[in-house]
C-alpha cells in the first residue's frame, strides 16, 4: 500500500472520528452529569435554620441536574410550624423527583415528621426514631394589673390552660394523620401505639413500619439512584451554608453529634408548641 493511500485512509478515519469525539465532548459540556443531592438536617429545627433548609430543598427541586435527593437527618425535632413547613416542602419536592430520607443518630418528633414525607426512609439499627407528639408550656393565668390594660380576659395569656391542652391534642392528631397518610400500608402498628410518643431503635422502627430499610447514607443514595433510573451519577452536598454564628435555641450545634447531645434540653425554649424530643433529666 502506497504512502498516499495510507494518508488518505488516515484522513478518512479522522474525518469520521473527529466529529464523534467533538460531539461527545460537547455533550459533556452541554449535558451535565446527573446529580444526587444530599441535604443535611442537623440539630434543632427552628427559626432562621428553617429558611436555609427550605431554600436548599427548593433549589434542589428546581435544578434539572439534580435527579434525586437524599435528606440526611440527625435532629430531635423542633418548633411545630417549622417542622410542618419542611414537611410540606419535602412533599412538594417529591412530586418532582425521588426523595429518600436517611436517619443518622436521631430523627425524633418533628424530624421524623419531615422524614415521613420522603418516598423511603433508611435508618441505622441504633438510630433513635419516633417520639410522635407535642410538648408545650401551659400559659400562666392572667393577672390583674393596675397599669396594664387589656381588651379581653385572655389577652395576656392567649387563652385558658384547658384550651392549650385541647390545642396540644389537635396538633398531635394532625401529626398522627400525616404519618398515617405517608406510611399508609407500611405501618404495622396503630395510632394507639404511635401516640404514646416513644423513641424506638432503628431495628424496632423497621419492624413497626416507621422506616423502610436499615442502611447507611450510601445505601439511601443508591436507592435514590435506582428510583431515578440512574447508573452514572455524582453525589453533591447541597446542605445550606449557615452563617458561622447561627445559633439554634441559643446553642451552636456541637462538633460531636450524638443522640444524647441532640436531645439535650436547649438553653432557652420560647413559649410555643414543639414537635421535639427532650431527654429526661437524670
Amino acid at each position: 500500500m502506497s504512502r498516499r493511500s495510507v494518508l488518505r485512509g488516515s484522513l478518512t478515519i479522522a474525518t469520521l472520528v473527529l466529529p464523534l469525539v467533538l460531539g461527545y465532548l460537547l455533550s459533556l459540556y452541554l449535558i451535565p452529569t446527573p446529580e444526587i443531592a444530599v441535604i443535611q438536617i442537623q440539630g434543632d429545627i427552628w427559626g432562621m435554620y428553617t429558611g436555609f433548609l427550605r431554600n436548599a430543598l427548593a433549589e434542589a427541586g428546581q435544578d434539572a441536574a439534580v435527579r434525586a435527593v437524599v435528606i440526611d437527618i440527625s435532629s430531635p425535632g423542633g418548633e411545630v410550624t417549622a417542622s410542618e413547613d419542611l414537611y410540606f416542602e419535602v412533599l412538594k419536592l417529591r412530586e418532582a423527583k425521588p426523595v429518600v430520607a436517611s436517619i443518622g443518630e436521631m430523627a425524633a418528633s418533628g424530624a421524623y415528621y419531615i422524614a415521613a414525607a420522603a418516598d423511603q426512609i433508611y435508618a441505622k439499627p441504633g438510630s433513635a426514631v419516633g417520639n410522635i407528639g407535642v410538648i408545650s408550656f401551659l400559659p400562666e393565668p392572667d393577672l390583674m394589673d393596675e397599669e396594664l390594660y387589656t381588651t379581653g380576659p385572655f389577652k395576656l395569656s392567649g387563652g385558658p390552660q384547658v384550651a392549650a391542652i385541647r390545642q396540644l391534642e389537635m396538633l398531635k392528631d394532625t401529626f398522627l394523620a400525616a404519618i398515617q397518610a405517608q406510611r399508609e400500608t407500611r405501618l404495622q402498628v396503630g395510632p394507639d401505639v404511635l401516640s404514646r410518643g416513644e423513641i424506638y431503635l432503628g431495628l424496632q422502627a423497621q419492624k413497626m413500619g416507621l422506616v423502610d430499610k436499615l442502611g447507611s447514607v450510601g445505601d439511601a443514595t443508591a436507592a435514590a439512584a435506582e428510583m431515578a433510573s440512574l447508573r452514572n451519577y455524582r453525589v453533591v452536598d447541597r446542605s445550606p451554608e449557615l452563617p458561622e454564628e447561627l445559633a439554634l435555641f441559643g446553642l451552636k450545634l456541637e462538633q460531636v453529634v450524638t443522640a444524647a447531645s441532640l436531645a439535650a434540653p436547649p438553653g432557652q425554649m420560647p413559649p410555643g408548641f414543639y414537635y421535639r424530643y427532650v431527654e429526661p433529666p437524670q
